[in-house]
């Protein structure tokens, strides 16, 4: 799934939408069990069943606030993760097109030169080639992880929506059917219902992206190791230009180390 960050603002907007809605709910509770069980036909029974039933909404209500909440700590990674990777996306383009430059098979000068110049011009546009493909590389696999970190980011945040939904969908229909005057123990039903799936949701949805996310690390463990790889970069650095190796502009003996081609 690609990442767009509008998307995943409309997604976050969502989730706090609905965390208000519950704080409504929260707030209003009280109230509305009071009017409940403020008739005559009410017995004692039916208040404590009426009662017990606000307390569970709003014990319900809470743990959900609180759980996303909590959740939403993180909320920031996933956009974070998608610059970031689109930045790399922009150094995989300028490290390749420096490859592409410094290619030694299209290179015009080297086929111009001759002499010991043209040997070591040839073998050090080659080593850069070789170092500007790796950077080229590292940028690709660096966005590629960044990218499906993002993009499991949104799909979780998505998932928390869908539970802030069903959640919110809960408590309106038990505060409905308390508000109606009539008790209906399918409004405590369905918060018990609720509060055995939605945790279970929350459960599987951590339990996916920390799976997306190590495969990620894995990755990026193995992007470390190709970063480091010294047969690209001798010594830990940007291969030499070995330009001392053709210093000698003398014509003596015929030909300079360095010198161009007659036509």
């Amino acid at each position: 799934m690609e990442f767009s960050i509008d998307q995943f603002e409309q997604i976050v907007e969502g989730i706090e939408k609905k965390l208000d809605e519950l704080r409504v709910d929260i707030d209003s509770t009280p109230k509305i069990v009071s009017s409940a069980v403020d008739h005559w036909w009410v017995n004692d029974a039916m208040e404590a069943a009426i009662r017990w039933c606000g307390d569970k909404i709003v014990e319900f209500a809470t743990w959900v606030i609180d759980t996303i909440v909590d959740l939403l700590k993180g909320v920031a990674a996933p956009i974070y993760l998608a610059v970031t990777s689109y930045d790399w996306l922009s150094i995989r383009g300028d490290a390749s097109q420096v490859a592409s430059n410094v290619d030694p098979v299209v290179l015009k000068s080297s086929s111009e030169w001759q002499g010991a110049a043209q040997f070591a011009y040839r073998n050090a546009a080659t080593a850069h080639n070789a170092a500007a493909k790796r950077i080229s590389d590292i940028g690709k696999d660096a966005a590629v992880a960044l990218g499906a970190s993002a993009a499991a980011g949104l799909v979780f945040y998505a998932g928390i929506l869908a539970v802030a939904v069903k959640a919110a969908v809960a408590v309106t229909t038990a505060l409905g059917g308390i508000a109606s005057g009539v008790f209906s123990w399918a409004g405590v039903a369905l918060i018990a219902e609720e509060a055995i799936a939605d945790p279970a949701m929350i459960t599987a949805l951590v339990a996916g992206i920390t799976a997306v996310l190590g495969a990620q690390v894995t990755s990026l463990l193995a992007l470390k190791a190709t970063a480091t790889g010294n047969e690209i970069w001798p010594g830990g650095k940007w291969p030499d230009a070995s330009t001392s190796t053709f210093d000698n502009g003398t014509r003596l003996d015929g030909t300079a180390e360095w010198s161009v081609k007659s036509v």
